[in-house]
């Protein structure tokens, strides 16, 4: 078996950098004693559309290489789960296993009217079926629920690369996810499955349809990245139709409660398409790279080094807010960085690694059984 080897593409893990930044300076605002100004406290939430900004990098990053890797294996779709779920699972088995025994620090404001974390709780999360119920989605992991969304994109990903051909196809997609999601907001908002009208609000917003629409747009960077001139092959009536659908989004209630997140959205698609062509260069700069290698365990462990210095009340060093601010943050990143690089060279390589040789030898047994038919 013999596949193409892909270009390094180093704005991607830029990309993925300044995501996870913005969502530990999000998560640093949240903590401490010293009080941020409303504005300044407003500005570092929006931060938390890191999560976004890694959803469309995932999508771009997964048409690109299974585009290349379907033309070469006998079974792309078996091999990109497996790919998918090594890549994935070792690291957030951990984080399970880490809070099965650290309860305490984990977010149990999620449980709502449940009085403990059930072990159906932890199977779903085992499962990576946490994202289908509000108590399940957040109270075992920190952060859970995005690997939830992540997951069940995962699932559907083969479908859509088949059937995603062109721009039009991923504009198409763009319409009939935010379609989706306005059908299920709506109907889930009259018939609300929590106690709790606040956690009912949040979970609407991380749960796999709101998010759906943000992949859609990270298959359109795919293709204008790819080619810049293939926004000219979008059809009047998909651009019409989705200019339509976007003002429905501004007027939900939901999306101005978390700022828009679909408007970030394409915000951020233009970011990546420029960022591509060597604009915004001070971004894509080693540091933010690297951290952006090994974001996926930032992601997940700066949670733990966050309860660990509150614990242990190192969250305020200075009276002066932006100071106290910039030391708190600073402290966060230098720790995450420290573990998550060995969690990756540890965990996240080597399991990569196992996938590869898996995928080799099923590929080569696929080969052999062609032969003898």
């Amino acid at each position: 078996m013999s596949i193409t080897k892909l270009e390094k593409l180093n704005y991607i893990d830029a990309i993925r950098g300044l995501a996870i930044i913005m969502v530990i300076m999000h998560h640093t605002a949240q903590q401490g004693f010293v009080k941020i100004p409303h504005a300044v406290a407003v500005f570092l939430s929006l931060g938390s559309r890191g999560v976004q900004l890694f959803f469309i990098a995932s999508a771009f990053t997964l048409f690109r290489s299974y585009k290349n890797r379907s033309s070469v294996e006998n079974k792309p779709t078996r091999n990109f789960f497996i790919r998918r779920f090594f890549r994935i699972a070792p690291v957030y088995y951990l984080a399970i296993l880490y809070y099965m025994f650290h309860e305490s620090l984990g977010a149990k404001y999620w449980l709502g009217s449940q009085p403990f974390i059930s072990m159906y709780n932890k199977i779903s999360n085992m499962l990576f079926l946490h994202g289908f119920s509000p108590y399940w989605t957040n109270t075992l992991v920190p952060g859970g629920w995005s690997i939830a969304v992540e997951m069940m994109f995962y699932l559907i990903f083969p479908f859509l690369f088949f059937r995603i051909k062109t721009i039009n196809d991923a504009f198409v997609f763009l319409n009939i996810s935010l379609i989706f999601k306005l059908i299920f907001q709506e109907i889930l908002s009259y018939y609300q499955l929590m106690t709790s009208d606040f956690l009912w609000n949040e979970y609407l917003f991380y749960y796999f349809p709101c998010q759906l629409p943000i992949f859609a747009l990270g298959i359109i960077m795919f293709f204008l990245i790819q080619d810049s001139k293939s926004i000219n092959q979008v059809s009047n009536k998909t651009l019409l139709s989705s200019l339509a659908l976007l003002p429905l989004q501004i007027g939900s209630a939901l999306d101005f409660l978390y700022l828009n997140h679909i408007i970030f959205g394409i915000i951020f698609v233009v970011f990546g398409v420029l960022l591509s062509k060597g604009k915004f260069s001070f971004f894509n700069i080693t540091l933010i790279r690297y951290i952006g290698k090994i974001s996926y365990s930032m992601y997940i462990f700066h949670f733990i080094v966050i309860s660990w210095l509150a614990k242990y009340h190192l969250m305020d060093f200075f009276d002066n807010y932006l100071i106290n601010y910039v030391t708190r943050l600073l402290l966060i990143l230098f720790i995450s960085i420290i573990i998550s690089k060995i969690s990756y060279n540890l965990i996240e390589v080597p399991f990569q690694k196992l996938a590869k040789k898996i995928i080799s030898k099923m590929e080569t047994g696929t080969k052999v059984l062609a032969s003898e038919s």
